[in-house]
């Protein structure tokens, strides 16, 4: 009883990522990263490579709201190893982009608009994807 209902907290906590994913908060992180970036790096293979990594960081952060679904869905049929360790994954990438998010919002000055926008979908996503993995 206990894996179905941190199943379907799982997967409701990997659609609100997904959704807060594609919401337009990443698009706006990587044009706060990139401006960033461009301000406090010269032009030279470091600024591409740092460019590089954050891109590839917000996009992993996107697909892992995916992980956390399918986690959810497996604790929901009873794989309960296996979905956590999805979950795990899924979260662990949110937190890191939320992390990343909350220092270029910081350091660009846009602290508002990053409190309001990923403090809400994304935020409760996580909780959620927590609390599902820590019930399974």
């Amino acid at each position: 009883m206990m894996s179905k209902i941190a199943g379907a907290l799982a997967v409701v906590g990997g659609v609100m990522l997904v959704f807060g994913g594609f919401a337009g908060t990443t698009q706006s992180v990587l044009a706060n990263a990139r401006g960033a970036v461009d301000n406090w790096f010269p032009d030279n293979d470091q600024k591409g490579t740092i460019l590089t990594v954050l891109t590839i960081m917000i996009y992993l952060a996107m697909l892992g709201g995916f992980a956390v679904i399918l986690g959810g869905l497996l604790m929901w049929k009873g794989f309960d190893i296996a979905g956590k360790i999805l979950v795990w994954l899924g979260t662990g990438v949110g937190i890191m982009s939320l992390i990343v998010s909350a220092i270029i919002a910081y350091a660009t000055g846009k602290w508002d608009a990053f409190v309001t926008s990923n403090m809400t979908l994304v935020g409760i996503g996580l909780v959620l994807s927590l609390v599902a993995r820590r019930l399974a």
